[in-house]
């Protein structure tokens, strides 16, 4: 397994890396421009997640059909996965694209700020659609063990993001001076190359695409199979965005500066939790194929090892981060408001993510599992019981250094109820033939 997560590491700092590029370059327009991008990530987040989710059930399905060695259905089935995908892309895209007037004013966006989010989002929406099915494609890589290509595919999008974000926002050389519509334009062109990558890789090298009309004998009983994984599974997924978009709303209370600043934290937070990221892309794989292949001692040791792992390596990103906070804080802005709230950010939250990254691992692997309510009961949990009630009341206590106390707060709580749930599945499952097998 540590030799399918490293590429996908690698992979994942890339587009991590596409996201901090984005708000660097846009920090240095403004607090304004700097808050409207900020305004944006969890909306188009929610987007991202229903991808995630379709892309997590077809993980979870794929990777047993490939350990059966079942190759010519798997195939039918990445096949029919992407005509549903790009219908459901392309329709969220859409009503995203017409709701942006009272979606981000509902979020407590400024009569000054809407303007930058109007140029943003207008041209994300047409990008969100290739972003989606590229993700769906390298979820697919993934499933059959070539996490290397997958990864190649996020490396290509962030260095193509890279290149064309400074040209096209301040205008360099031929390039017009887009402003921060420079940045989604840049995101639009990174998208189309890796969508064109994933349908050629998965096509011709890997033949996991049938070009031959679809047949409801097919379609409807595979579009069956991956709903029952993949709604609970998107609904879980999409609770995070939901989430982090009520948490923006709470913050914009305390002024456009705070929410700039939460917006740079959200960025380091993603890459923060990059390794467990990468963990929880091969993890699925790993125990759906072992679980095909009757080996579920493997897999309920990679899960248990993946745990600890997840706690010991985000004690050092904690560390880490707490002694380079005020020189990353300095580097997004200028501003002593912003800088004061990344510094909050950095000093709090980061200490919970080990425990954050226990409950991640724990969803994506009962879904693979096939408890998808299960993983689904445990978002619920993490973030509408815990998460949310705390960061509010710690608001009401403490303003918004208590909001971020009150979130850390609901992340541990939230890490060890699903610690407790994963070892109940797994007991419930025979656990102690596991553990001995």
């Amino acid at each position: 397994m540590f030799r399918l997560t490293v590429p996908m590491i690698f992979g994942m700092i890339s587009m991590m890396l596409l996201g901090v590029v984005d708000t660097y370059f846009i920090s240095m327009l403004g607090t304004h421009e700097l808050a409207a991008v900020s305004f944006s990530q969890p909306i188009a987040n929610i987007l991202i997640s229903v991808a995630l989710g379709i892309g997590m059930a077809l993980g979870a399905l794929l990777s047993r059909l490939i350990g059966e060695s079942q190759h010519q259905k798997a195939a039918r089935f990445i096949t029919d996965t992407k005509i549903i995908a790009a219908l459901i892309a392309v329709i969220a895209a859409f009503i995203g694209f017409l709701a942006i007037d009272p979606l981000f004013k509902a979020l407590g966006a400024t009569e000054e700020v809407m303007p930058f989010i109007k140029s943003y989002m207008s041209i994300w929406f047409i990008a969100a659609p290739m972003w989606m099915l590229t993700m769906i494609g390298n979820n697919a890589l993934r499933a059959i063990g070539d996490t290397k290509l997958s990864a190649s595919i996020m490396a290509l999008l962030s260095v193509i993001n890279l290149i064309f974000d400074p040209l096209l926002i301040f205008g360099i050389g031929p390039f017009p001076k887009l402003g921060v519509a420079g940045a989604a334009w840049a995101t639009l062109i990174a998208c189309m190359t890796g969508w064109l990558c994933s349908i050629a890789i998965l096509t011709f090298r890997e033949q996991l695409l049938e070009f031959t009309r679809p047949s409801f004998s097919h379609l409807l009983p595979n579009w069956f199979e991956l709903f029952k994984i993949a709604v609970p599974a998107i609904a879980a997924n999409i609770m995070t965005p939901i989430a982090a978009a009520v948490l923006t709303a709470m913050i914009a209370r305390y002024g456009v500066e705070a929410v700039a600043g939460f917006g740079v934290g959200a960025r380091i937070e993603f890459i923060s939790l990059i390794v467990v990221f990468a963990l929880s892309s091969t993890l699925p794989m790993f125990i759906g194929q072992n679980i095909g292949a009757g080996k579920p001692h493997r897999a309920y040791r990679a899960l248990m090892g993946g745990l600890k792992f997840s706690l010991i390596f985000q004690t050092g990103v904690y560390l880490l981060l707490l002694a380079t906070s005020g020189y990353i804080a300095s580097v997004f802005s200028d501003n002593s408001q912003v800088v004061g709230v990344i510094k909050m950010f950095l000093l709090v939250l980061p200490l919970t993510y080990g425990a954050h990254g226990i409950v991640i691992l724990v969803m994506v692997s009962l879904n693979v599992l096939r408890r998808p309510r299960t993983a689904l009961l445990t978002t619920v949990v993490r973030l509408l019981l815990l998460y949310l009630p705390l960061a509010y009341i710690g608001s009401l206590l403490g303003g918004i250094n208590g909001l971020f106390i009150g979130a850390a707060c609901g992340n541990i709580i939230a890490g060890l109820i699903a610690y407790a749930i994963i070892r109940r599945v797994f007991r419930e499952q025979g656990i102690t033939a596991l553990e001995t097998g």
